[in-house]
């Protein structure tokens, strides 16, 4: 099964979209050692390690960036495509 449990420091967690309120529910990230206002774990069963929106924001961009580098044939232009002004 796959579970999203997420925490919302100082607020509480959600676990797959069921609210459960708890004014000490910390939320820090366990990739990078912040302190989040926000973090999701990234198992499938729900538990740690948790992770903030920059640390996860930042793999989707480096799986996004590196799908398109191994592209065959190679790729040009840039990986989000036209960008205009």
């Amino acid at each position: 099964m796959n579970r999203i449990v997420v925490r919302v420091g100082g607020r509480g967690s959600v676990v797959d979209g069921a609210a459960s309120e708890d004014p000490a529910q910390a939320s820090s990230c366990d990739l990078c050692g912040v302190s989040a206002a926000v973090t999701a774990s990234v198992t499938t069963d729900g538990s740690a390690p948790f992770a903030c929106k920059d640390c996860l924001r930042a793999r989707l961009e480096a799986m996004t960036l590196s799908q398109w580098q191994l592209a065959e044939p190679n790729p040009s232009g840039l990986p989000w495509g036209k960008i205009s002004g």
